[in-house]
């Protein structure tokens, strides 16, 4: 039987939305660098299937991944090889390629994800608000509860 992190690659690098839908809350709330708190599926497969216009043919690896022992938390960390070939945020393509590493801490209810978080190496962050002038959120508060905290 596959994995949560294993379906979400293969049906994302595929296009395969049906099994895509099947892995999501339809009340599901996304928190990505480019898209901070999309909520509802209708929203987060917009986001997702942006990713095939800019980027086209893009592959995916998943890496590592991580459940709690109840199932209700999850942790996967993937790699995607890119082409920007297609619009991004309404900015052209710029022809460059690329890989990014992301890792996506994915809250679950009845096995389905009903919050997403995902992380990106910031060294990819910083080249696209360089290389394209692109803002993203300065503010992006952690929706989960703190669980210690410190400071000097």
């Amino acid at each position: 039987m596959s994995s949560l992190g294993e379906k979400f690659v293969l049906a994302w690098a595929t296009q395969d939305w049906e099994s895509f839908a099947q892995l999501y809350d339809e009340d599901v709330i996304l928190y990505a660098p480019f898209a901070w708190k999309v909520m509802g599926f209708p929203a987060v497969l917009k986001v997702a299937s942006g990713f095939h216009v800019t980027y086209p043919g893009l592959r995916v690896a998943l890496h590592d991944e991580f459940h709690n022992a109840d199932n209700t938390r999850a942790v996967f960390r993937y790699a995607w090889d890119w082409h920007n070939t297609g619009p991004f945020h309404g900015q052209p393509p710029t022809g460059r390629r690329g890989t990014t590493i992301e890792t996506h801490t994915v809250r679950l209810r009845d096995g389905r994800i009903t919050e997403q978080i995902v992380s990106t190496n910031n060294l990819a962050l910083i080249s696209l608000q360089l290389e394209r002038g692109l803002e993203f959120p300065l503010v992006t508060p952690d929706p989960a509860l703190e669980i210690v905290s410190a400071s000097v």
